[in-house]
């Protein structure tokens, strides 16, 4: 596997990390009621299928967790997220640069090469 793929399941591991970290602040400080929490946890829970998919060589996990990335960004500049907790605004703004970096390392050549590869 090369090195740049997994510096990108690094950091989609950092990045689910911080949204389980946001999501316990929130809930501690009462911001989100105990079921939103729990349905926050099992969205991360879900998210955790991106980094051993992703170090199984798979393309079609690379191409959705780059789209649902995008789709997130979208949403917030788009105003969808102007409501959202302060936690999450604070720690979206954090991983925005991280999830960059996770998508370049994901489409540098050699990453493409390698899943290319494995994929056959």
């Amino acid at each position: 596997m090369p090195k740049g793929v997994n510096q990108a399941i690094l950091g989609v591991w950092i990045t689910i990390g911080l949204s389980v970290l946001a999501a316990l602040f929130n809930r501690w400080s009462e911001v989100i009621s105990t079921d939103e929490f729990v349905g926050y946890i099992l969205i991360y829970a879900l998210f955790c299928i991106f980094p051993y998919k992703l170090g199984k060589a798979s393309n079609p996990t690379r191409w959705v967790y780059t789209i649902l990335t995008g789709s997130t960004w979208l949403f917030m500049f788009g105003g969808v997220g102007s409501d959202m907790p302060k936690a999450d605004l604070v720690v979206s703004l954090i991983m925005f640069p991280i999830e960059i970096y996770i998508i370049v390392r994901l489409f540098q050549n050699e990453a493409s090469q390698w899943i290319l590869q494995e994929s056959k």
